[in-house]
């Protein structure tokens, strides 16, 4: 196939004074001639031709397009099954204050509050109707959205005080605990990998599709699997381990309805059965789980064997007819109940989960273990900037380096120190502790592991 070969302005300019002085009678042209300049801006037509067929080609590749036109190439490469992940908004849980504890008090939702960063005020509203009730002068856990999507919404704890929303007797608000769930909208550069990443997964059941169709995993609250890490056994046992995380450490999210009330897996028993399933699946295997027929506890890997990620329990007897068989468990719920429901596909919905796990294999999802780390600095900051501002955005940057962290990636001293001296206005900056470690030391992390930090962790002055 002839290659697309663009041709600049010189050069097309060249032939062409060529070519008439090769058919005609004439020996060469004078640059202020009137046939120079009619081939001159024909000339210049031609390479901007050129130049836009060199733009269009650039358009249709993946490695090069940006912004709608790179979205439009993933449309065209798997239309509707992957697109970019917009922009979510921060929410979290609030305290109102009021002066006075007579009658109650009624926080209506709408109400609206804000924090303070470096870029100004971003304000919250309440989502629901709240009441500080009479006796009281406090109400917690109030819920509350940011205004504006992407990571600003993930407001410091204790930084969400101002009143923007006046109502009476109220003299004060705040949240003890930072906000999460706040994303800003993919950029090019990560979106173009997981683009190229799900090409590579559609021969489905290797690590990389594994690890793929994990991270294109969304709830509808907006939570999503940011980091994902396939786990391999050293000896081959056809089971395998995904570890995800959501940037914040904290998808170890689950159930335990079932601990304390039986969930009956079959009432009466045929007789000859040798497999039963859980109402809830995956289990979360912290030993809580416990298996009895007609009552009586069976013993794990004796009586039964036990698929945590289905909910299989599979017999080493079978039962007889008119036995009972019942489970007390925990099971997880939000990302790790969908990335798993994902991995392994769906039977009651094949279209929209037809699964990615190879069959004989086994994949277990479990959340990343969030190993929170806490950091103790000096800044210096020049003379010109304003220091508060200067240092509250090196909190920014500590925060968006550790927190974007894949899972089993170490937290280097080095980058903390780069990272924190490209803020703008900084001179110089000293790490005295990093996690207990003084000399401030690596962090590094297990490949079940993952470095997480919180704004209150950080401590520079």
């Amino acid at each position: 196939m002839p290659l697309f070969q663009p041709r600049n302005r010189v050069e097309i300019l060249r032939t062409m004074i060529a070519r008439i002085v090769a058919r005609s009678a004439l020996v060469g042209l004078e640059r202020n001639s009137v046939i120079y300049h009619l081939l001159a801006a024909a000339a210049d037509e031609d390479a901007m031709q050129y130049f836009q067929l060199a733009n269009l080609r650039a358009l249709f590749s993946i490695d090069k397009a940006t912004g709608s036109d790179l979205d439009e190439r993933a449309s065209e490469i798997q239309p509707a099954t992957i697109t970019r992940i917009l922009s979510t908004f921060g929410s979290g849980d609030v305290t109102f204050t009021r002066n006075g504890t007579v009658g109650a008090l009624l926080i209506p939702a709408g109400t609206l509050i804000a924090a303070e960063d470096s870029l100004g005020q971003i304000k919250f509203r309440t989502t629901v109707n709240a009441t500080i009730p009479n006796a009281s002068d406090t109400i917690t856990g109030v819920p509350v959205i940011a205004l504006e999507a992407g990571v600003r919404g993930n407001a410091s704890g204790g930084t969400a005080v101002q009143l923007v929303t006046r109502i009476t007797s109220v003299i004060a608000v705040t949240n003890p605990i930072a906000f999460a769930g706040g994303f800003d909208r993919e950029d090019d550069e990560h979106f173009r990998a997981r683009l190229k990443l799900y090409v590579q997964a559609l021969s489905r059941g290797t690590p990389i599709a594994i690890r793929s169709f994990a991270l294109n995993v969304k709830l509808i609250s907006g939570q999503r699997v940011q980091f994902a890490r396939v786990v391999e056994p050293v000896l081959p046992t056809g089971s395998f381990i995904v570890r995800i995380d959501d940037g914040t450490g904290t998808t170890d999210q689950f159930d335990s309805t079932f601990v304390a009330v039986d969930d009956v897996l079959l009432n009466p028993a045929i007789g000859g059965e040798t497999s039963v399933f859980t109402t809830n699946k995956p289990i979360r295997d912290d030993g809580s789980f416990q298996f009895y027929v007609n009552a009586v506890l069976q013993i794990r890997n004796v009586d039964y064997v036990l698929n945590t990620a289905s909910g299989q329990i599979e017999l080493t007897v079978a039962l007889l007819a008119g036995d009972v068989a019942a489970a007390r468990y925990r099971f997880y719920t939000g990302l790790v109940q969908e990335t798993q429901r994902v991995i392994d596909g769906d039977p009651l919905a094949p279209l929209t989960y037809p699964g990615v796990r190879a069959a004989g294999t086994q994949a277990i999802v479990l959340p990343a273990f969030a190993v929170f780390q806490s950091i103790t600095a000096n800044a210096s900051v020049l003379g010109d900037y304003v220091a508060s501002l200067v240092i509250a955005n090196v909190v920014t940057a500590i925060t968006i380096y550790i927190n974007g962290l894949d899972v089993g990636q170490p937290v280097i001293v080095s980058e903390i120190i780069q990272r924190c001296m490209d803020v703008d206005g900084m001179y110089n900056f000293q790490i005295t502790d990093l996690s207990g470690t003084f000399p401030a030391t690596d962090q590094l992390m297990l490949p079940d592991q993952v470095a997480r930090i919180a704004g209150g962790s950080i401590t520079v002055t």
